[in-house]
C-alpha cells in the first residue's frame, strides 16, 4: 500500500488551516500545519512533503521569503510550492511565481474543488505546462 500524499500547509489564519485540512485530510493527504514562513523551513527539512501550500502573508517569515529559501536548498528545491492567497492580483500573482511557486490559489478557497487542485499540480507533467485552476 502506497503512503498517503504528504502536505505542508502554511497558513497563519486557524479557520482557514482548519478548513484547508478538513477538506485535505477527507480526501486522504496526510496535512501538517504551520503558521508561519519559519517554522515551514523547519517543517519541510524534517519531513520532506510531496506538496507545499504556502500563505503568502504571514508574521516571523512570509511565504514570499520562506519560498525562496526553500527553492535554494538543494534537498527542497523539487518540492512544488503553491502560493495560496487572497490577493489575487497579476502582480502578486507574478512576484509569488518569481519567489519559485509553481501557481496561485485564491482565497478563499474552493472546497469543492481544492483536493483535485493539489492533485493535478502533483501529476506528472511536462515543464512547461501546468494545471489550470
Amino acid at each position: 500500500m502506497s503512503r498517503p500524499l504528504r502536505v505542508l500547509l502554511v497558513e497563519d489564519n486557524e479557520v482557514n488551516a482548519y478548513l484547508a485540512r478538513y477538506v485535505l485530510e477527507a480526501d486522504g493527504f496526510d496535512v501538517e500545519w504551520v503558521v508561519n514562513g519559519q517554522l515551514a523551513l523547519e517543517a519541510a527539512a524534517a519531513r520532506r512533503p510531496d506538496i507545499i501550500l504556502m500563505d503568502l502573508r504571514m508574521p516571523v517569515l512570509d511565504g514570499f521569503e520562506a519560498t525562496r529559501r526553500l527553492k535554494a536548498d538543494p534537498a527542497l528545491c523539487d518540492v512544488p510550492v503553491l502560493a495560496v492567497s487572497a490577493q489575487a492580483l497579476p502582480e502578486e500573482q507574478a512576484r509569488a511565481l518569481a519567489a519559485g511557486c509553481v501557481g496561485h490559489l485564491g482565497k478563499p478557497i474552493d472546497v469543492r474543488r481544492l483536493a483535485a487542485q493539489v492533485k493535478a499540480w502533483l501529476a506528472p507533467r511536462p515543464e512547461a505546462a501546468g494545471p489550470g485552476d
